[in-house]
């Protein structure tokens, strides 16, 4: 419980009342601690899609910041920061009282002439704060509704490593590497930093596109925001260390992309891509093998297959996680 709480409207991700390190420093002691939630990625979310205006409001005690609502307002509603292409969103920091969360919704409200209400996208079924919203909208005229929910695979690599290793080893999977190497040269490369990445990323796009050309759900790299969106996850993640772009090269050509991360131990898989000429030969098996084997080599606690219940994802996967939308709107609206 804290005491003497004040409250902060950040003016922006370069205030100097937090730095990057007190803003990750807190996602680590909240519910949620993805890096959808980090300073840079919550940083260069803003700075390609921002729209409407950016609420960031930070509690203190004691003159010590320990919760930050990373929200931004559109057309009266509240989103959080991140709100489309982040698999895990949350508030950062632990509140300790639900009083501190409400006093915080109050002053995201009281920012908006035209406030319609709150809409919270895919917060973790482990996390706190749904409860705490539960328990704000009994003394307040607010209403709260569940609107909607996703299941996220994982594969829990510590708990069951042998699994793991079971996995990467299918025979399915091995059919198809044995076949890229037998007829001619199969090459795997992982990188992590930008100087790396940076001059692979068109081919990768590129290829995204061509796979989903025929599909009724276009690439979303025909979209040149969102090629920016990666381009700048690729420099500011450069030196975090979060990074893993791997790229599986047969005869010297592209023949699979993954553009993924390793945080906090756990190893997301974020945006795959392969050769839909190859199509045929699996060349995206032979992708998921080797990123198994390279969340084992980095000894990471989970392979987490991000959003979405495919029939692949539970080939692999040994748990699910659930996350869901909120929403709080004034009563009788």
């Amino acid at each position: 419980m804290h005491s003497l709480v004040q409250y902060r409207l950040l003016q922006g991700f370069e205030d100097p009342a937090v730095s990057p390190e007190l803003w990750n420093s807190l996602v680590h002691q909240g519910s949620t601690d993805e890096i959808f939630l980090t300073w840079h990625w919550q940083k260069a979310w803003w700075e390609v899609f921002g729209r409407g205006r950016l609420i960031l409001i930070m509690a203190e005690s004691a003159g010590k910041p320990f919760f930050i609502a990373p929200l931004f307002a559109d057309q009266g509603m509240v989103f959080f920061t991140g709100s489309g292409g982040s698999d895990y969103l949350d508030f950062i920091g632990n509140p300790g009282d639900y009083k501190i969360l409400k006093n915080i919704l109050h002053i995201a409200k009281e920012q908006i002439p035209d406030f319609l209400g709150f809409l919270f996208y895919h917060i973790p079924e482990n996390s706190k704060i749904p409860s705490m919203l539960a328990e704000i909208t009994k003394k307040t005229d607010w209403d709260i509704y569940e609107e909607g929910e996703l299941l996220s695979p994982r594969l829990e690599l510590r708990e069951f490593p042998e699994k793991a290793l079971q996995f990467s080893q299918k025979k399915s999977l091995l059919r198809h590497v044995a076949w890229f190497k037998h007829n001619g040269e199969l090459k795997i490369d992982h990188f992590s930093r930008k100087e790396d990445i940076a001059p692979l990323l068109e081919s990768f796009f590129n290829q995204h596109v061509d796979r989903w050309y025929n599909s009724p759900y276009p690439s979303l790299f025909v979209q040149p925001v969102e090629r920016s969106f990666y381009r700048k996850l690729t420099e500011v993640l450069s030196e975090t260390g979060w990074l893993r772009f791997t790229r599986v090269n047969w005869n010297g050509n592209p023949v699979a992309f993954h553009f993924g991360f390793n945080y906090n131990g756990s190893f997301l898989w974020y945006k795959p891509s392969f050769d839909i000429t190859k199509a045929s030969h699996s060349p995206g098996e032979v992708l998921i093998s080797n990123l198994l084997l390279k969340a084992m080599e980095d000894l990471a606690d989970i392979f987490d297959f991000g959003l979405g219940d495919e029939a692949f994802k539970k080939r692999f996967s040994t748990s699910n996680v659930t996350v869901k939308n909120w929403g709080i709107y004034p009563k009788n609206k």
